[in-house]
């Protein structure tokens, strides 16, 4: 290797190349961060006023308002919280915090205040870092390249690879990787003396506990070093210790784990990812490929051509070689999406071993080869461009859409998902960095069931865009409503409008203490800014309803319960689980529950007080209505919620029946449409396929052993639709239904789920089909079910004059078990309406406390108004 460079003319170009690079990175006004970095934003304030590395005095702040769900905050034994992630990147950066804690010592260290300081110190921080690593890029590649080429790939390192979007953003613990990096490899390329020695071996043992992946990048590096160090080797072994030594008192003392905050929420199944499939991803995928995001580095092929000649150059160049590959072996493994983030986030520590390894291939380039060259750098500079000035991380979710089974990373190959072409269908990201969010959560006022959340916000010397209640991180409810405070003006004098106040439906909320946390937005696109929280304790409903004398209390709760957890759009979101028992529930948007709900809540409209939400729910549906007349399961594939609550599923018949049939809107031409489709998809003996495209072109889907069943729930609904819209093939469908309705291969959706079956059976009779399920079909083997299947029951003989009557003593004891003590059995059971084929590689339940309401309200009805007493109803 040639000598070290030291004159002032490199020394002045790093250093431009450095404010250039800080320049840029600052241009978009705002920072790119996630949960991953909010432990290194608060904790060098924690260590500047509390001297300690424990997230304790910072954890409210730090959990931004999510409380338990804060993933990057971990409870350790003693009753202490500390970070998920190294501490490393944190204490290394707590010098830069000195000015702006002095300044917080002298204005006041209020939450807002930090909050404000602290977003923007992350930016700068993380811009700084990644500038310095340009910097001395630059000087590293000239002891190998001519200035022209070492600008070139310096240029390349800095704007066209994750150096900008990942690591200048925010305070991940690559960018810190990067620094590190370059820093061992500078002193390992240069003469070695005692000095040199000990910096490299701390900046290993450094790399290390920064990031313990990157355990890998130290070892390939110490390694060379021992070689390189020679007689010294001793230093450098010493020196690593120290760091590395520290980062396990840590982990040990404070952790309580060898492998700190890691190692207490670790899975054993992190790395049980296929190797090969990993591999491409991790290089190939539209959304997270290295050589898609990166092309420059392609040419890292023709290294072989220009393999080093000297011996010491040859050493390192193999002992990165083994690093990178075991590093790409290590997260192939791993699940290679890496969150929600900003393409290949998992490579970023690897970029400056991959451009110092590209250094003769991009000197050698001549004529073509070069052009292709510069091209592929200008298309890398763009893709990181868009990343910069329009990426939110919301085009990420439908990556993630799938969460299990053996398509979870198809969404991760679609070039429609790809973060540099779905953030321009966005719009430009605001740069609200330097805007000063202030609020303040005044109150919770009481008044009978409703409470009204109040307090103020700003966005800057603005008005915010919008303000919003999260409630026990479910349920939101926000306002664009603002009103004129005079305190706040006279205090502030600022002459925004600024008050807001939210109305709470405390009938919708279970008894006992909620966490309400209150965020505003300073733009449509912007980010949601904590600005405190409070908790509400509700109290119990009246017992009145468990009495059995008077249901109106019972009747009113329910009733509220539906309007309070109907979302902003009209929808009623789904609970699921992975296993037939309600716990660890997760929730998503479809279809299928709001028009479940939509149908037996329609006799309610002006009786229940229901008439808005049906409007509504009727309005959402029918907006769901494709082009071609077909519905998904999840709705429109470009709807907001897709990503986040559902994916852009294959349509299907059941959907497509359910939203003709209770919410066709006016414009019925597409309705053909869909009748031939479905009529397309019926199978030889007369019934209906469930998803309405060829199996080749399914989405999001992890079909059974029958990849497109004809199931008992399917038939029934494209049978009401048929009885209203062509009555003929709704009789033929009844009579090959009756043909197989006790056949195991169509109770594919509700073998252990017999609720929404027995349900349809009033309903087909009404239609001109007299369908009778065998009495085993109609039985739960799920604990806490039988009490739904009875009352499933106890509505169809109320609502048919036929056959034995409900009684009203049977009914009425249905209802007060259901109501007393505010619904309890309700909201620990609620019914279990169907799951996805039981063969299928991932199992999936789907629950829904909102049909156990309504399903209560309706009984409730029918009771008071049996239809043997309104023989037009």
């Amino acid at each position: 290797m040639t000598p070290v460079l030291g004159g002032r003319r490199e020394l002045r170009a790093s250093l431009l190349i450095g404010l250039c690079c800080l320049l840029v990175y600052n241009a978009n006004g705002r920072a790119i961060s996630a949960g991953d970095a909010f432990p290194a934003r608060y904790l060098p304030f924690a260590i500047w006023r509390y001297h300690s590395v424990l997230l304790d005095p910072i954890a409210t702040l730090t959990a931004q308002g999510r409380g338990n769900a804060a993933f990057w905050m971990v409870h350790v034994p003693g009753g202490h919280t500390i970070s998920l992630y190294p501490v490393v990147l944190p204490v290394l950066i707590a010098p830069l915090y000195l000015p702006v804690a002095g300044y917080l010592h002298l204005r006041g260290w209020t939450d807002g205040r930090l909050d404000h300081i602290a977003r923007i110190m992350e930016k700068l921080s993380a811009s700084l870092v990644a500038a310095l690593s340009a910097a001395l890029l630059y000087l590293l590649l000239r002891r190998r390249a001519a200035a022209a080429a070492a600008l070139l790939l310096t240029f390349a390192y800095a704007f066209g690879t994750t150096t900008w979007v990942i690591g200048s953003q925010a305070l991940w613990q690559h960018g810190m990787a990067e620094l590190l990096v370059i820093g061992a490899l500078l002193l390992l390329t240069a003469p070695c003396t005692a000095p040199r020695a000990l910096a490299a071996g701390l900046l290993c043992g450094l790399i290390a506990g920064n990031r313990p992946p990157d355990v890998i990048l130290a070892a390939a590096l110490g390694a060379y070093g021992l070689f390189w160090a020679g007689r010294r080797a001793a230093l450098l072994v010493a020196a690593a210790a120290l760091p590395t030594g520290l980062v396990l008192l840590y982990n040990l003392g404070v952790a309580g784990n060898l492998a700190g905050g890691y190692g207490r929420v670790g899975k054993a199944s992190f790395l049980q990812h296929d190797l090969l499939s990993g591999l491409g991803g991790l290089l190939f995928s539209p959304t997270r490929g290295l050589l898609v995001f990166s092309p420059f580095l392609l040419f890292l092929v023709l290294v072989w051509r220009y393999l080093p000649r000297e011996r010491g150059e040859r050493g390192l160049t193999l002992a990165m070689s083994a690093g990178i590959v075991l590093q790409l072996v290590l997260y192939a493994k791993a699940d290679w999406r890496g969150g929600i983030s900003w393409g290949p986030r998992y490579m970023t520590d690897l970029l400056p071993l991959l451009v110092w390894m590209l250094v003769p291939v991009a000197a050698a380039l001549r004529g073509f080869g070069r052009v292709c060259f510069l091209f592929a750098v200008g298309a890398a500079v763009a893709i990181e461009a868009i990343g910069a000035f329009w990426y939110t991380g919301v085009t990420d979710s439908a990556i993630f859409a799938v969460t299990s089974g053996p398509h979870q990373m198809r969404a991760a190959w679609d070039w429609r998902n790809a973060p540099f072409i779905a953030s321009l269908q966005h719009g430009l990201a605001p740069a609200e960095l330097t805007i000063e969010m202030r609020g303040h959560f005044d109150a919770i006022e009481a008044g009978g069931q409703e409470v009204v959340a109040a307090g103020w916000a700003l966005a800057g010397h603005a008005t915010p865009w919008q303000v919003a209640i999260l409630i026990d991180g479910r349920q939101s409810v926000g306002s664009r409503t603002f009103l004129d405070r005079p305190d706040v003006r006279g205090a502030l004098h600022e002459a925004s409008p600024a008050g807001w106040r939210i109305p709470l439906g405390t009938a919708g909320l279970a008894p006992g203490e909620h966490v309400l946390v209150f965020f505003a937005s300073a733009s449509k696109n912007g980010e949601g800014y904590y600005l405190g929280e409070r908790k509400l304790t509700v109290q119990p409903a009246s017992t009145a309803a468990a009495g059995g004398e008077d249901l109106d209390d019972g009747f009113r709760t329910a009733a509220a319960r539906l309007r309070a957890h109907q979302q902003g759009p009209g929808y009623w979101l789904t609970a699921y689980t992975a296993a037939a028992r309600f716990q660890e529930p997760r929730q998503e948007m479809n279809t299928y529950l709001t028009a479940l709900l939509l149908d037996l809540l329609d006799p309610l409209a002006a009786s229940g007080g229901l008439g808005d939400s049906l409007q509504r729910a009727r309005q959402h549906l029918t907006g769901q209505i494709e082009a071609n007349g077909l519905v998904r399961y999840h709705g429109l594939p470009d709807a907001p919620g897709i990503g986040t609550l559902g994916c852009a599923i294959t349509p299907d018949a059941d959907d497509t029946a359910l939203v003709w049939r209770l919410a066709p809107g006016r414009d019925r031409r597409r309705l053909p449409a869909a009748l031939a489709t479905l009529d397309r998809y019926r199978t030889g003996e007369g019934l209906y396929r469930t998803w309405l495209a060829p199996r080749a072109a399914y989405q999001c889907l992890d079909p059974g052993s029958d990849p497109d069943p004809a199931d008992i729930g399917i038939q029934m609904h494209v049978l009401l639709l048929l009885a209203q819209v062509q009555p003929p093939a709704g009789r033929a469908l009844c009579e090959d239904l009756r043909k197989v309705v006790d056949q195991d291969r169509v109770w594919v959706y509700y073998r252990m789920a017999p609720l929404v079956p027995i349900l349809r059976l009033s309903d087909l009779q009404r239609a001109g089909c007299e369908l009778k399920l065998p009495e085993s079909r109609m039985r739960t083997q799920v604990p806490g079910q039988e009490i739904w299947v009875s009352l499933v029951r106890l509505l169809g003989r109320a609502q048919t004059p036929a056959g034995p009557p409900a009684g009203a003593a049977e009914i009425q004891a249905v209802l007060r078990q259901l109501a007393q003590e505010d619904f309890a059995l309700l909201r620990k059971n609620p019914p279990l309406l169907y799951h996805n084929d039981l063969t299928a590689t991932t199992p999936r339940y789907y629950w829904s406390e909102d049909v156990g309401y309504a399903l209560w309200l309706r009984l409730a009805h029918e009771y008071a108004h049996p239809p043997h007493l309104h023989p037009n109803g």
